[in-house]
C-alpha cells in the first residue's frame, strides 16, 4: 500500500440488528459504515422476523462487496452467531473471498479493537499474502512447463521490462535484500522501480514455503508476462 489511508483488511462486527464495518490501515482502525436493521416483524412472528433479517444481511453483503476489491480479506466477528449467516451470504455472491470468522466478547468498536489487540488482522494478512504468492508461483511453474508467457534470467527480464511485457514480477525477499544482485548493471532493488512505469504488479515472496525456495533456486526473480516474447 502506498497510502496510510488505504485499507489492508476489513473488520466487520456483526450483530442480529446492527453491522459495523471497520477498515484496518497503517494508521489504525477507521470506521467505514454502520447498518442498522429497522423493524423485524411483529413480536412472535418468527417467519417475518427471519425474512427481515435475511433481507437486511443481503443488502449489507452487497454494499460491503461493492465497496471492496475481490482480493480484500475480511474478518467477521461479534459475540453471537449472526456473523456466520453473513459469511454465507457474502460467499454466495463472492465464493473466492477470503473470510475469517472470529468470536469476540464485545460488539461495535470494542469488538474490532479486540481483533487488533489479539493481532488477528495481521495474522490474516500474512496468511492471505502467502496464499497469493503460492498461487502466482504455481502459475509460473505451469507456464514454464508449457513454454508460455514467462521470463527469467537477466537478459529476458531486461527485455521484458523494456518492452513493457511484465504483468507481475515475483521476487524473493532474499534477492531483494542482496546488494550484489544486479540486472542491467543496476542493483535489483533499483531496477524493479521500473515496474511502476509499465503498470505491472510487484510481489515479494517469502522463502518459507516450497515454491518460495524454488524461486530462489531459479535466481530469485521471475516474471509473468502479458504475452509470450518471441
Amino acid at each position: 500500500m502506498t497510502s496510510g489511508k488505504k485499507s489492508n483488511v476489513s473488520i466487520i462486527v456483526v450483530e442480529n440488528d446492527e453491522i459495523v464495518l471497520f477498515e484496518v490501515t497503517r494508521r489504525g482502525l477507521r470506521e467505514g459504515a454502520t447498518w442498522t436493521m429497522r423493524g423485524g416483524g411483529k413480536r412472535g412472528d418468527v417467519r417475518a422476523s427471519e425474512s427481515v433479517a435475511k433481507s437486511f444481511q443481503e443488502k449489507v453483503a452487497k454494499e460491503i462487496l461493492a465497496a471492496s476489491s475481490s482480493d480484500h480479506p475480511m474478518i467477521l466477528c461479534g459475540p453471537g452467531h449472526a456473523r456466520e449467516r453473513l459469511r454465507n451470504v457474502i460467499l454466495d455472491h463472492d465464493p473466492q473471498r477470503t473470510i475469517r470468522l472470529v468470536s469476540t466478547s464485545m460488539a461495535g468498536r470494542s469488538g474490532a479493537n479486540e481483533i487488533i489487540r489479539d493481532g488477528l488482522a495481521e495474522e490474516l494478512l500474512s496468511e492471505h499474502a502467502i496464499s497469493k504468492e503460492i498461487k502466482l508461483l504455481e502459475e509460473v511453474w505451469l507456464r514454464l512447463s508449457k513454454n508460455g508467457a514467462v521470463a527469467y534470467g537477466e537478459h529476458e527480464l531486461s527485455r521484458a521490462m523494456n518492452e513493457g511485457a511484465i504483468e507481475t514480477l515475483l521476487i524473493s525477499a532474499d534477492t531483494l535484500r542482496d546488494s550484489e544482485a544486479m540486472i542491467n548493471d543496476k542493483p535489483v532493488s533499483v531496477w524493479i522501480e521500473g515496474i511502476a512505469d509499465i503498470g505491472a504488479e510487484l510481489v515479494q515472496c517469502s522463502s518459507d514455503h516450497d515454491s518460495g525456495e524454488q524461486l530462489n533456486n531459479m535466481g530469485g526473480i521471475i516474471a509473468l508476462l502479458r504475452y509470450k516474447m518471441v
